[in-house]
């Protein structure tokens, strides 16, 4: 009898973990994407995180909107409080939820769904486009691509991002507009430290593109490096 209270113990945890979590996925949010200038933006992409302040367990959910910028999620949500989010990088614009593309005193919109089948319409209005920076990444001496980083900081926030490079050295991302971003350029192979580093600050404005072209450098070798 002496194990009664833990067996007692342990049936009541299995129990629990068998029970279906209460909260019915039945909610839904339904609306539409705009651009700044009021016109719909065809193939954005509309997704949800869960508010830190609802009790809900963390979620992420994200739909496409359709020609007319016009999206549903359907029933496929729990009740909860959601932020709402769209993004379109091939557009210009930027996904809000990462620090690095995030303005000044930005607030997320906010859909409660509670009841029975909540649903929300909502209008999601893009603001102003990201800047847009392109470039080539090559060899000065040979003129080929190399294996390098392009490494962006927001100033203003302190935030970092590092861009892709494709096999040919060439690189394209996004930036914040109106900002001032330090850009760093530098091989990453193994014997890095005997390369050039490129460094540049640059303040663009929405939708502005602006091109980099950077050539690295090996570094002469010194007298009494040579094997």
């Amino acid at each position: 009898m002496r194990h009664l209270p833990i067996l007692i113990l342990l049936l009541c945890g299995y129990s629990a973990a068998q029970t279906p979590d209460p909260t019915p996925i039945d909610a839904r949010i339904s609306g539409v994407v705009l651009n700044e200038q009021g016109k719909p933006v065809a193939g954005a992409v509309v997704y949800v995180l869960e508010d830190p302040s609802s009790f809900v367990d963390w979620a992420r959910v994200e739909t496409h909107c359709d020609s007319a910028g016009r999206f549903d999620f359907g029933e496929k949500l729990k009740d909860g409080i959601y932020q709402l989010y769209a993004r379109k990088e091939s557009g210009g614009y930027p996904d809000l939820a990462s620090r690095f593309y995030e303005p000044l005193n930005f607030q997320p919109q906010t859909i409660q769904l509670f009841g029975d089948h909540p649903a929300e319409k909502a209008t999601i209005r893009l603001e102003d486009k990201a800047a847009v920076l392109t470039g080539r990444v090559f060899d000065g001496d040979t003129g080929q691509p190399l294996n390098a980083g392009v490494y962006l900081s927001n100033l203003r926030n302190d935030s970092g991002l590092r861009i892709q490079l494709d096999s040919k050295g060439n690189f394209r991302g996004l930036i914040p507009a109106k900002t001032d971003v330090y850009i760093m350029v530098q091989e990453v192979d193994r014997d890095q430290e005997d390369w050039s580093i490129f460094t540049t600050t640059v303040n663009l404005d929405p939708g502005q593109t602006k091109r980099i072209d950077v050539s690295l450098f090996r570094a002469p070798v010194r007298s009494g490096d040579a094997q």
